[in-house]
């Protein structure tokens, strides 16, 4: 048997994984007000440094959210199969570093695009974070709660 720590980790990182995929995948991360939208899917090599910057950013966080949903997995048979041991917990603390790249990646992205939205808005146009950037943001939130309960699995459980 399982334990709820263990479980409501799986449903941390599964609901994180999907407010982070769809926040990078959907074609709102940036709103003018004139209504138009902007993504960061397809990459655009001919985009300002910033936006690539930012778009990577967020790139590398979606590849980690997906590495840690196949890092608990394993270890989540390993704690079923064995129990914890000392031998998990290395698979938690690379959780722990997958969770706070997450964190910060994210809000990198969000400081560059905040940041230089802020600049390029004059007064005829202005420019604001659309609904993906929030989901991503609230992936970032769920990241930095994942990041919390995997150093107490690791700390506490793996003995």
């Amino acid at each position: 048997m399982v334990d709820r720590k263990l479980l409501i980790l799986g449903v941390l990182i599964f609901i994180g994984f999907v407010l982070n995929a769809v926040g990078v995948l959907t074609p709102c991360w940036v709103v003018n007000s004139f209504g138009l939208k902007g993504g960061i899917v397809p990459y655009n090599k001919n985009a300002e440094a910033w936006f690539l910057a930012a778009t990577v950013a967020m790139y590398f966080s979606f590849v980690l959210f997906a590495f840690m949903f196949f890092i608990y997995f394993y270890a989540f048979l390993i704690v079923h199969r064995n129990g914890y041991s000392r031998s998990v917990r290395k698979w938690f603390k690379l959780m722990a570093n997958c969770s706070l790249m997450i964190v910060i990646f994210t809000v990198l992205a969000l400081i560059l695009m905040g940041v230089n939205f802020s600049k390029a808005s004059d007064s005829t146009d202005t420019y604001s974070l659309g609904y993906s950037a929030w989901l991503s943001c609230a992936a970032g939130v769920l990241s930095l709660a994942i990041f919390i309960l995997v150093c107490v699995i690791a700390e506490k459980e793996c003995n």
